[in-house]
């Protein structure tokens, strides 16, 4: 018997009980939680779990699934429901249509093979029904229709079971809705940037078929120009029968400076301030060009400058070209300058492939020979290397990857006379290797962790000091000091944890570990001092906040060998103008 509403009590739960061939049978999974205990059985309540049980067992197949009867058991306040599954259903027949579209339809006819064999493999003939699969093979149609530029396209299943057989045909019905062609790329309010270099860089053109990767990419192609604080999902605007394409972004300040002060106690117990600034116009010359220097204090006696412009667009080809000159000097003892050309060929919206050619100058102070580092010499190199960005937004991003890689070969000529006094040759040949790469991952909400690589690989037959790479330091291996370590082989990372305080802000907390090797140089020969390694290790913690000024930054970074109250300390601001 079938209980009226007015039999049930406000107390009640609802259970179910499932029968196959007249026994009980175990529940599935989506059928224990049906009855959450902060939902009595009310008159409310009662009709909703009774058309549940048969819905729930018929999105898993039982299509002629029902309840049969229902128990009412006023002493434990408890209902059940008992429900026949019957048999399981299969697919006896699979048809796919296009509406009122008969081109359409000609086409998917030859794609509904090849989705069966690849991605529709849930959908073919024979198979049990299953609603969730069913629902993943309907959404690899409509990616279809998506990537052809239908990005309406919607899709109507239908299902027409024999009772007798335990089959059923599934329809689905596809309506793709307009094909998008796009008219126009509409930038409002832009007031510092040419709307005419976007719609060209964008990689969209009046005419093309709009599809999801393509706003994809349009974005990223936008983002990756350094001119923007965001750029945000682009819209598809509808005006009669044309589709614009509408940018939301929010401008940066074409030009910025960037200040770094820091306090790094010495060995000896004496105490070091140590200094750069950055400066970088944007736009100069030409639209998407960029011009930076910048200019580092290391210790009392050691400077460096370097200085670079490069045009990432030349015209509305997918080339670019610059130029970068450094300068070093360290005290008396030696400078070592580089010109470099720069040259790069965008492969996609967030992959350029890199071309170089170097030039880098050497030359020793007039020192006695036991305080010699270099020699007076001139190398030349040429290199290839790859790009890569892909991240959710420019500025603090929290979801993303960015990796970049540059091998370089060629040789180094020895013009100093001094060269005879270590070895016969004057010229050989060297190889370098960079690479660098860190990742965003978003855990939960405002949270974000960005592990790093870094990597160096120098390869000579002979070193001066000029080959070695330097690192350590806020900008590279926070908690050593700046540039303390000399490497010809280097291997480093650290990972943030940070925690957004809002779209531009997080305080984080961060450890890092590396190895890195110096070989002898060539004037250490005889000296018995080989080559050193070491494995290092530092952590710290910071803030990152915005400001209106700007982005002010502080570290406070440990290494291995520093006590809480002998840390490194760096309070910076990056700022627009």
């Amino acid at each position: 018997m079938i209980p009226t509403l007015a039999d049930t009590t406000t107390g009640s739960r609802f259970s179910v009980r499932l029968i196959a061939d007249g026994r009980n049978v175990s529940l599935p999974d989506s059928l224990r939680n049906i009855t959450l205990p902060s939902e009595p059985a009310t008159p409310q309540s009662y009709p909703k779990h009774l058309r549940a049980v048969p819905q729930i067992l018929g999105e898993d197949g039982y299509l002629s699934a029902q309840v049969d009867s229902i128990n009412v058991d006023r002493g434990r306040e408890r209902i059940t429901l008992y429900a026949n599954r019957g048999c399981r259903f299969s697919i006896s027949a699979f048809s796919v249509t296009v509406e009122s579209d008969p081109q359409l339809q000609e086409d998917l006819e030859s794609l509904t093979e090849e989705f069966r064999l690849e991605q529709g493999r849930n959908l073919r003939t024979g198979v049990i029904y299953n609603q969730q699969e069913a629902e993943r093979g309907i959404r690899e149609f409509i990616r279809f229709w998506e990537r052809e530029g239908y990005l309406f396209a919607s899709a109507k299943p239908s299902l027409n079971p024999d009772f007798e057989s335990c089959t059923t045909e599934l329809n689905i019905s596809i309506d793709p809705g307009e094909r998008v062609i796009v008219s126009e790329q509409l930038f409002p309010g832009l007031e510092r940037n040419d709307p005419e270099f976007l719609r060209r860089i964008s990689g969209v053109q009046a005419g093309d078929v709009i599809t999801l990767q393509k706003l994809r990419n349009a974005r990223l192609n936008i983002e990756n120009t350094g001119l923007f604080q965001s750029v945000n999902d682009i819209s598809i605007i509808k005006a009669g029968d044309e589709f614009s394409l509408l940018y939301d972004l929010e401008e940066r300040r074409t030009n910025s400076f960037d200040l770094l002060f820091g306090y790094v106690p010495e060995p000896d117990g004496s105490s070091n301030f140590i200094g750069s600034g950055d400066l970088i116009l944007r736009n100069v010359f030409f639209q998407g060009s960029r011009l930076d220097v910048s200019f580092e204090r290391l210790s009392q006696f050691v400077t460096k400058l370097d200085a670079g412009y490069e045009s990432i667009y030349i015209g509305s080809t997918p080339f670019g070209a610059g130029m970068r000159f450094s300068f070093e000097q360290q005290d008396t003892l030696y400078q070592i300058r580089n010109i470099r050309l720069n040259g790069r060929y965008r492969l996609s919206s967030s992959t350029n492939l890199i071309g170089t050619l170097r030039q880098e100058v050497s030359a020793s102070g007039t020192v006695p020979a036991e305080f010699q580092r270099v020699f007076d010499a001139n190398s030349f190199f040429t290199g290839l290397g790859i790009e890569f960005r892909e991240t959710d937004r420019l500025l603090n991003p929290s979801r993303g990857f960015m990796f970049r890689m540059l091998a370089e070969t060629g040789f180094k000529r020895i013009g100093d006379p001094r060269i005879a006094n270590y070895t016969d040759r004057n010229r050989w040949s060297q190889q370098e290797i960079e690479l660098t790469a860190r990742a965003f991952i978003s855990p939960f909400s405002r949270q974000v962790v960005s592990p790093s690589v870094n990597g160096y690989i120098m390869i000579s037959p002979e070193y001066t000091e000029s080959d070695f790479n330097r690192f350590g330091g806020a900008r590279s291996f926070r908690g050593y000091r700046e540039d303390q370590f000399q490497s010809a082989r280097m291997v480093w990372g650290d990972t943030e944890y940070r925690y957004l305080l809002d779209r531009l802000s997080y305080a984080f907390i961060f450890g890092a570990v590396g190895y890195y090797e110096r070989p002898e140089l060539i004037f250490e020969r005889g000296l018995n001092i080989g080559t050193q390694s070491e494995l290092l290790y530092s952590y710290g913690l910071g803030l990152s906040y915005a400001t209106p000024l700007g982005i002010m930054q502080f570290t406070y970074a440990l290494s291995r060998d520093d006590d809480f109250s002998n840390g490194k300390i760096h309070v910076g601001i990056t700022a627009n103008l």
